[in-house]
């Protein structure tokens, strides 16, 4: 039994040891699961959110950003002009991310690529959808992040 209590401690002492810190200077406490951010005080929402759904702001990653197929980087991955940083999108809380907004208007969805939501809010890109949402779902489907 002796040798048992040992061992167990040792490996409770090592996990302890070698599991990563998580640090609250790195994490920003208002960012939810999806990497959303709160609205700033006075912002329009299109509508009401729904049952278990809130309205929260996005940031935008470009395309030609390094980051726009890394799936770590949280936020949503937008194609084409697209001048501001971040967008206004519907999240529900068992569902992740929904329908995004520009201006009152909703944006074209493009589907989910490895790095996450895809969307458009360049009139020049919409008339493809079709086709950037096949590339999209063989990238999400042939990665090895997507499960």
């Amino acid at each position: 039994m002796t040798t048992f209590t040992k061992t167990t401690a040792a490996m409770i002492a090592a996990t302890i040891l070698l599991a990563p810190a998580a640090h609250a200077d790195d994490a920003d406490v208002d960012t939810d699961w999806t990497g959303g951010h709160p609205l700033p005080e006075g912002t329009e929402v299109p509508h009401e959110p729904g049952y278990g759904s809130a309205w929260r702001m996005y940031d935008v990653i470009k395309f030609g950003d390094p980051n726009f197929r890394n799936s770590e980087v949280r936020g949503v991955r937008v194609i084409g002009d697209f001048k501001a940083d971040q967008m206004l999108c519907s999240m529900n809380f068992k569902g992740g991310v929904g329908s995004c907004y520009v201006d009152g208007q909703q944006v074209t969805d493009l589907g989910w690529a490895k790095g996450g939501k895809l969307v458009t809010a360049d009139a020049k890109i919409a008339p493809f959808t079709p086709i950037i949402r096949a590339f999209a779902s063989l990238e999400h489907r042939l990665s090895s992040s997507a499960s």
